[in-house]
């Protein structure tokens, strides 16, 4: 579960340039760094997102982060106080919900529909001042939000003063029709804070994210940053920045979207069908795994242990509902498939283990 295919990154052109660096590094750059990170990696990601996003950033809005989690961790740290209100995604992403509560946040689990995060919901929040969504592929849903429940949202934001957290997780893997402009290209009013991973189009080992902020916060996120790890490892910005410069990155990112695709296709076409409790295969139009409605929490398990005995890992819908959800149990089960580290052949493979196993 949101795992890319990391089979298909070119190791080689990576230790090539990791090699070039450690050759003859710059002396300068084995010094204490910028908290902010590289200058030359902040430069070549504002670029990208002006590109591929519509954002009107620039380098001095970035801020380097250990991937997209501790992007969000300083979003709480820096934005709550203890007691606050805020609202999260219900399903939706548990880490995140564990980053601010952790930072003292009374978290509102706020539903989710066909649109995206319930603003109505949201408003009746009295004491809620800052939002975290998935709005690129709504995580675990897939709901992708629509431009007027974007808008609302953003309305939500500059009527109330509050700050909108957008983790675009996987925002490279679109596939069907014109990609929507991120929160961030949208916002005017400097309420929102975007959360970007390398994680997702390289390898989640890889630990690199980045923040892209309204001006006013980034020095004060990054002093935040130093007090912890001062700054991120030099060498894997630096070869990041080479590998982004010499366009290895962009042409890797379409070999990643191409495979997806193909992976996602192998997974709709060879699903099985009619097995008892599962309902019918949602329309794919982004990201790296689906999820499939099924009619009960007890069939959900049945169906997770039965893969599990043959091998094929699901994940169980009901773990992304917060423990307190007053929907019924069985309205929150379902089956979360990542398909996208795994290959076609064996796509096609654990298949047919399920539909056996399944229909025993």
């Amino acid at each position: 579960m949101g795992v890319p295919a990391f089979d298909l990154f070119p190791f080689e052109v990576w230790a090539k340039l990791n090699a070039a660096f450690w050759r003859k590094p710059e002396l300068q750059q084995l010094c204490y760094g910028d908290p902010a990170g590289d200058e030359r990696l902040r430069g070549l990601i504002a670029a990208y997102l002006r590109s591929s996003r519509g954002m009107q950033c620039t380098a001095e809005q970035i801020v380097i982060t250990s991937g997209a989690q501790q992007g969000i961790s300083l979003c709480a740290q820096l934005l709550v106080e203890p007691g606050d209100g805020v609202a999260i995604e219900n399903p939706g992403y548990r880490a995140a919900g564990h980053a601010f509560a952790v930072a003292g946040a009374r978290l509102h689990g706020v539903a989710v529909d066909g649109e995206g995060i319930d603003c109505a919901e949201l408003t009746a929040l009295g004491d809620c001042r800052l939002a975290y969504v998935t709005p690129s592929h709504q995580y675990p849903t897939g709901v992708v939000m629509s431009l007027a429940r974007r808008l609302e949202l953003l309305a939500w934001a500059e009527r109330t003063q509050g700050w909108i957290v957008e983790d675009d997780y996987d925002g490279e893997y679109r596939y069907s029709g014109a990609p929507l402009a991120p929160l961030a290209a949208l916002d005017r009013q400097g309420r929102v804070l975007y959360v970007g991973t390398f994680g997702k189009v390289a390898f989640p080992a890889l630990r690199l994210g980045y923040l892209v902020l309204p001006p006013a916060l980034t020095q004060a996120f990054s002093q935040r940053r130093a007090v912890d790890v001062r700054h991120s490892e030099v060498s894997t910005q630096a070869v990041m920045a080479e590998f982004m410069a010499a366009g290895h990155f962009q042409r890797h990112i379409r070999r990643m979207r191409r495979a997806a695709l193909s992976r996602r296709n192998t997974l709709l076409s060879g699903w099985p069908q009619n097995i008892p409790g599962i309902g019918s295969l949602p329309s794919v139009a982004a990201g790296l795994h689906l999820t499939v409605a099924v009619d009960t929490q007890a069939r959900e398990q049945e169906l997770i242990e039965k893969a599990m005995s043959v091998d094929v890992e699901i994940n169980a819908l009901s773990s992304y509902w917060l423990p307190d959800t007053q929907k019924p149990v069985d309205q929150r089960a379902g089956l979360v498939l990542g398909f996208a580290a795994v290959p076609e052949a064996a796509i096609s493979a654990a298949l047919g283990r399920l539909e056996k196993v399944w229909r025993r």
